[in-house]
């Protein structure tokens, strides 16, 4: 069985559908024939081969988040598999799939519906429910995203749910990283953690504010647009004390910190925030969380009361109460924090990500 993976970009660009696309096909390669398609990020087609083959096309920039990738068609037609899987949103991939005509099997991989850009819906919508209508089956990483899109209710019968899954193992520390730890955890006050690109519907204005209420530190985890504002904000606030930016730390940098904060909070705002992968790290190091009742699947991932607390959008009393709450009772974090780990253990590891996603490959192909 060959199976040509379609993505937006691949490692080491980093992004949440990224991240999902390379975990799943190193999974996923020992027991079928893997090929990943993607865009580049400069005008260049580079082909490499490592453990799979991965063509990377010529991209002379994006436009509304979407690749500018000319020969990208000419690619997907020509590159060959039993199936395709297409990872999307992803305008690129959907469209030159619908005008290649290509024979086969297509599974879509539903990972959000067009949030930010959804006033091109009237011309690109029609596109989107063809490719839906093409699609054998259509993965999603929860039950939340049917209901939440604005496509999939129609083709609930062609959907399969598949959470995403991460590798455990990788968030285990070594004996130096256990030292590490210690020196962050014996920093006095409790510890807040938030992991993410600092971006509108991450909600970081709203814990900003909340930590004018609260008695901890925060530490705030990646780069984006919209830093210097935030900056700004802290400092209008009086809170440059009890907040610090560490920019982009790398993977066991950032187990560390996954490890030596007291509660992960994520504040996010609007339903492009799709699942929340962070979630899942935090929990799989034992950590309660704390974040917003969207209707995507960050309300499903984590369990309101069991594996952290789901807020109010937008609401940052609400969201300094239930800090304060976790930190004066260190015993619920503990047993949230197990919680956390349990879910993880039995519902998102990688491997059954890559078996489920194996049996729909075997259903498509039996017909």
């Amino acid at each position: 069985m060959k199976v040509l993976q379609v993505g937006k970009f691949y490692p080491p660009y980093v992004g949440g559908m990224e991240t999902v696309l390379k975990n799943l096909c190193e999974a996923l390669k020992s027991k079928v024939d893997i090929e990943v398609l993607v865009a580049n990020t400069f005008f260049k087609t580079l082909h490499e081969n490592s453990s799979f083959p991965i063509t990377r096309v010529a991209s002379i920039g994006t436009f509304l988040s979407c690749s500018i990738a000319p020969s990208f068609l000419y690619w997907l037609r020509n590159l060959s598999g039993d199936i395709l899987h297409i990872h999307i949103p992803n305008p690129l991939a959907e469209l030159s799939y619908l005008f290649s005509r290509k024979k086969g099997r297509m599974v879509g991989h539903f990972h959000s519906d067009i949030v930010r850009q959804k006033s091109l819906l009237p011309i690109y919508g029609p596109f989107l429910r063809l490719f839906y209508e093409r699609a054998d089956r259509i993965i999603v990483p929860s039950p939340n995203h049917i209901s939440v899109s604005s496509f999939l209710p129609r083709f609930r019968k062609k959907c399969r749910v598949i959470p995403y899954g991460i590798s455990l193992g990788e968030f285990e520390l070594n004996k130096s990283e256990m030292e590490t730890v210690k020196k962050l955890m014996e920093k006095g006050c409790p510890k807040l953690l938030f992991v993410g690109r600092l971006v509108y519907y991450k909600g970081l204005d709203v814990l900003i504010r909340a930590m004018r209420e609260v008695k901890a530190k925060l530490w705030i985890i990646g780069t984006g647009p919209l830093e210097q504002n935030l900056r700004e904000l802290i400092a209008k606030l009086g809170l440059v004390e009890k907040i610090e930016f560490l920019g982009s730390v790398d993977q066991r940098g950032l187990v560390c910190y996954y490890h030596a904060c007291d509660i992960f909070v994520l504040p996010s705002v609007a339903r492009s925030e799709m699942f929340g992968m962070v979630q899942l790290e935090a929990m799989a190091c034992r950590k309660p969380v704390i974040s917003t009742n969207l209707p995507t699947g960050v309300s499903w991932v984590n369990q309101h009361g069991i594996t952290g607390l789901s807020l109010p959008l937008g609401d940052s009393s609400a969201l300094a109460k239930a800090i304060q709450e976790l930190i004066d009772n260190p015993h619920m974090c503990e047993q949230m924090g197990e919680a956390g780990r349990k879910r993880v253990e039995e519902t998102f590891t990688i491997e059954k990500m890559a078996a489920a996603v194996f049996e729909v490959y075997r259903e498509v192909l039996s017909g």
